[in-house]
């Protein structure tokens, strides 16, 4: 799927209002313990911090208010003060992977054959008939695999850790939908320590994302715990408990948000509670920059100069772009009205059926090379920025692009705080309140009382194709009103979620 099929297919959605949807939440995994005696094996791959994240609880309204605000075709959200996305540097920080890394790539090959050879090479023994389907091998073989490992040789110390590590895969780096099973195409990774790499869950992420914004998409997959760690570090109103109740626990940062208690009033939430907060945060109520303070690992050091890098993120057919220049303010710079938005054309979001034997490193070679020699050439450079007020110039550009779904909570009629929420929360809105710009106000209007929209119950409508309230022209007929048809062209709205699949 193309950036342009994805945005001209939430085209219906614009017109559909009244129609609000919950995402299907992926369940995430509980955590993947390992034996210590592999610990400095472990570390030879990198996987040593992603394995203590702990087990991570989510909450299906908030991906839903979070997927309402992506845009597919420039990867970052659109929040009233301004674009803003998951980085690299978030990925670093949250769950302790390495960024500066090669281009994660190789072949996709569903025959048994594969399959079978790079199971005896990873972990020594053959899956079972019923321990594999289609192209894929089942998680909790791999477990049993890597619990019956002695681990009283170097040789089976590397078993042990190849298991591990399939199993973070699934789980937590790269999961999809399945829930049960990873593709084997990650088989031949784990046969060399130093070709693994988990960085790339970033374009696993996006592509998610990108097909969760779909109207017709009902659950989303991909590696949730980055996204709602990153959201609620970055946006402490959406979060489930306050951060300063949260101890110090250091890279990564995913590790405080594991076990918090469920408080009753947080499940209750819905997704125009959330929605509602989004469109009321201000300026303050995004932290910029969540990680200054944090001491950061020195095996980790080295690769933050990698954070801001604009290229594409590769991992098999999997193609994203990391849209830093349209970020800045996360690096502290000046962000300025930023250039089109890059377009992978054929390449983003494709979707693989069917029988595979492909070879991604060929077929992506202008990709993976771009990644290879020019992810230290387009490191964002600039003025540092004194506030993170946005620029006038930038603000002008940005809400004459994108103003009219800034606001989201305004284009959905009649959309109230559901009924099992607390009483207060109907009252007040979930994040603190902003004021508004003259040239947004217009957004604060019920939908009804804006031109060219028809009140709830009755043919009467404000329209500026006649004078003040009256039976509009074409309220009735088929004819599409041209006041309706410009707001609809000027902005989408991504309620709603196809079953987004992973890798």
């Amino acid at each position: 799927m193309s950036t342009s099929e994805a945005v001209s297919s939430s085209q219906k959605i614009r017109d559909t209002r009244d129609v609000i949807r919950n995402l299907l939440l992926r369940k995430l995994d509980p955590l993947d313990t390992f034996n210590e005696v592999a610990a400095a094996t472990l570390v030879l791959t990198g996987f040593q911090h992603v394995s203590r994240v702990g087990e991570m609880r989510g909450h299906s309204a908030l991906l839903s208010a979070l997927v309402e605000r992506w845009r597919p075709e420039t990867h970052t959200f659109h929040l009233p003060v301004g674009e803003v996305t998951v980085m690299l540097e978030d990925v670093s920080y949250i769950l302790g992977h390495p960024i500066n890394e090669e281009a994660v790539t190789g072949r996709s090959d569903s025959s048994h054959e594969f399959l079978v050879e790079n199971c005896i090479a990873c972990f020594g023994r053959e899956p079972g008939p019923d321990d594999h389907v289609f192209g894929k091998l089942h998680i909790a073989w791999v477990r049993r695999c890597r619990d019956s490992e002695p681990c009283d040789t170097q040789e089976s110390l590397e078993r042990y850790v190849r298991a591990h590590i399939f199993c973070v895969l699934g789980t937590i780096v790269f999961p999809d939908k399945s829930t049960v099973s990873l593709n084997s195409k990650f088989l031949p990774l784990l046969r060399d320590f130093h070709r693994i790499s988990g960085y790339t869950n970033l374009a696993h992420l996006y592509r998610s994302l990108c097909r969760a914004s779909r109207y017709n998409c009902k659950e989303m997959d991909g590696p949730l715990i980055l996204l709602f760690v990153w959201a609620w570090e970055r946006m402490p109103f959406l979060a489930p408990i306050p951060r300063d109740q949260l101890g110090d626990v250091g890279i990564p940062l995913a590790r405080r948000w594991s076990h918090w208690r469920r408080h009753t009033r947080n499940i209750q939430r819905s997704t125009a509670h959330f929605r509602r907060g989004l469109d009321d945060m201000g300026v303050d109520d995004f932290i910029w920059r969540p990680y200054m303070g944090v001491g950061i690992l020195d095996v980790l050091a080295p690769h933050l100069v990698l954070c801001s890098t604009q290229s594409p993120l590769v991992s098999f057919e999997c193609i994203e772009w990391h849209p830093t220049d349209r970020v800045r303010r996360q690096f502290g710079m000046q962000q300025l009205p930023p250039g089109p938005a890059f377009d992978l054309s054929y390449d983003h979001c494709k979707r693989l059926t069917g029988a595979q034997n492909h070879e991604w490193g060929r077929i992506y070679i202008q990709w993976v090379n771009r990644w290879t020699v020019d992810r230290y050439n387009t490191l964002q450079l600039g003025e540092e920025i004194i506030d993170f007020h946005p620029l006038p110039v930038y603000y002008d550009w940005y809400t004459q692009q994108y103003g009219i779904h800034l606001r989201l909570s305004d284009r959905v009629p009649g959309e109230q705080v559901g009924a099992d929420e607390p009483q207060q929360q109907q009252e007040e809105p979930a994040g603190p309140h902003q004021e508004v710009p003259p040239h947004e106000q217009q957004e604060q209007m019920p939908a009804y009382e804006r031109p060219g929209v028809r009140a709830p119950g009755s043919d009467v409508g404000i329209c500026p194709a006649v004078s003040g309230p009256g039976i509009c022209p074409v309220v009735s007929g088929s004819s599409i009103c041209p006041v309706v048809a410009g707001i609809s062209a000027a902005g989408s709205i991504y309620i709603g979620t196809t079953a987004a699949s992973g890798s």
